[in-house]
């Protein structure tokens, strides 16, 4: 029951350690690979200046 239990452990964690690494090795050579349409993102994002905000909140 122990033997059991200790060798699924194992099987899930390589399991888990090789499912990381291909999805690192992936983005790794998709980033350097890639073209640079295939690299821009759709979302759009806000920018935030803090400094000013920062300013009026002090006076």
């Amino acid at each position: 029951m122990i033997g059991r239990i200790f060798a699924t452990t194992i099987v899930v964690g390589i399991a888990g350690m090789m499912a990381g690494v291909a999805h690192s090795t992936f983005r790794h050579y998709y980033r350097k690979h890639a073209d640079f349409e295939d690299l821009k993102t759709d979302t759009v994002q806000e920018v935030v200046l803090v400094t000013e905000y920062a300013e009026e909140v002090g006076q």
